[in-house]
């Protein structure tokens, strides 16, 4: 910048730090202005910074501790006071907008016009620079750059941003230039204290070469008066901790798998399981596991087979005890218990039209008491059935009670409750022919059905 600043109020610059920008290299060389070929003395020395150079005709400069008489010194310049870098020791600026006006010599005397007019109002500077290796057709980037509205600017500006470009610019002429950035900040930058971290993500076509930041016209450009004291009528910004970086790519659940390869991209899970998680770790993925809380072989999916007959669990009507597949996993019923039951569809006897079991009876039930003693693994359903004969419901009763006294016999001699459900069924069930005698004694039974735990 050519033109000096003088009689600028002073104010306090407040620094937010070194900012962490993320995993990747920066294709930006000198990004902090820190490297010079020569030192810096005055203004429109942007060059001193290795790599940079201005994009049109304007005049960027470098601010340095050691610049001659403090014109663009750190921390008080000509442009402000307090100025601290954002990181390193050095930083740049420029003129994002100069509001010039002119006499109005035709204003009405009595004042209804104002005294000036507006006069060359395009001026903005641009600093350039190459990247330091080409980018990826179709893969995204992150552009990230600071600046701070110098405290002796009276005007601020939106549509600050930075457009990278196939070709270097060497624009002679001095005002705003016309492309598009490709990132760019809508609001307008007012704060005097802080850095503003400005930034964006593009996708690259792969003949990007430079990166240009300044004000562009086709970036949501506006500007306000913020004057304090003296009108300086220029929007002047310090910059720097520039980056251009591989854009990490998008990991939902965080745990290091990108989405695109992720199979489970909304939970954390394992790299060597495509970023499924794995509870058990049993090596399958929850998602592909039959029993993802509990560790179990490939071949049963993920389940254990706690009794080793080679029916998984999660089959397993019987996981604790060894059974056959016929039988989904429980033991096969002998021979010897299937003729017991089938004899105690007869042998069992009421007397008549009562639940009271007959005496005769009790050799059979104590049987079954021996049965369900020899085989813990066993739970026993009791069913009770009627003939036709009388009314329905009091059928019904009936056989509900008869079932519940042979459940309550074995329990007395010893089988655990928890062990035994009772049912009746009424004349619902027939067997055999109502209309005959020897059908309505058939339909008269009590039924066992061996259950297993679970």
């Amino acid at each position: 910048m050519k033109m000096r600043y003088s009689g600028l109020m002073a104010g306090v610059l407040i620094s937010f730090g070194a900012m962490a920008q993320g995993n990747g290299e920066n294709l930006i060389k000198n990004g902090g202005f820190d490297e010079l070929s020569l030192p810096v003395k005055t203004w429109n020395q942007l060059g001193h910074a290795t790599g940079w150079s201005n994009a049109n005709q304007g005049t960027a400069d470098l601010f340095s501790k050691d610049a001659r008489h403090n014109t663009v010194g750190i921390p008080d310049s000509e442009v402000g006071t307090g100025a601290a870098a954002f990181d390193g020791e050095h930083f740049a600026g420029f003129v994002a907008f100069k509001e010039d006006v002119r006499p109005n010599w035709k204003r009405v005397v009595n004042g209804q016009e104002s005294p000036f007019r507006p006069a060359f109002q395009r001026y903005s500077e641009y600093l350039q620079t190459a990247l330091s290796g080409p980018l990826t057709a179709g893969q995204k980037y992150d552009i990230t750059f600071r600046v701070k509205l110098a405290n002796g600017s009276d005007r601020a500006v939106s549509g600050i941003g930075a457009y990278v470009s196939p070709i270097e610019l060497k624009y002679n002429h001095r005002h705003f230039l016309e492309e598009k950035p490709q990132v760019s900040t809508a609001k307008i930058v007012d704060d005097k204290q802080n850095w503003t971290e400005i930034t964006g993500t593009f996708t690259a076509d792969g003949q990007e070469k430079f990166l240009i930041i300044g004000a562009f016209i086709n970036g949501g450009f506006e500007s306000k008066k913020v004057i304090e004291g003296g009108d300086s009528q220029r929007a002047y910004y310090f910059l720097d901790g520039v980056s251009v970086k591989l854009h990490p790519e998008e990991d939902r659940d965080k745990d290091g798998v990108p989405d695109k390869d992720d199979r489970c991209p909304d939970v954390a899970g394992l790299a060597a399981l495509q970023g499924c998680p794995d509870a058990d770790g049993d090596g399958i993925a929850d998602n592909m596991d039959a029993c993802p809380d509990v560790a179990g072989p490939a071949e049963f999916n993920g389940c254990p087979d706690t009794d080793g007959d080679g029916i998984p669990d999660n089959l397993d009507r019987c996981p604790k005890v060894k059974g056959i597949a016929a039988n989904n996993g429980c033991p096969e019923i002998s021979e010897k218990t299937k003729k017991l039951f089938e004899k105690a569809l007869t042998g069992i006897q009421f007397e008549t039209g009562k639940s009271v079991i007959r005496k005769s009876s009790y050799g059979i039930l104590d049987q079954v008491v021996t049965v369900m003693q020899e085989n813990p693994e066993y739970n026993l359903e009791i069913n009770g059935h009627t003939d036709s004969q009388g009314d329905d419901a009091k059928n019904m009763k009936l056989s509900d009670d008869r079932a519940a006294a042979v459940r309550t016999y074995l329990e007395g001699k010893g089988v655990a409750g928890n062990r035994m459900k009772s049912f009746g069924h009424g004349e619902t069930q027939p067997i055999a022919d109502n209309n005959t005698p020897a059908g309505r004694a058939k339909n008269r039974r009590v039924e066992f059905k061996v259950t297993f735990m679970k």
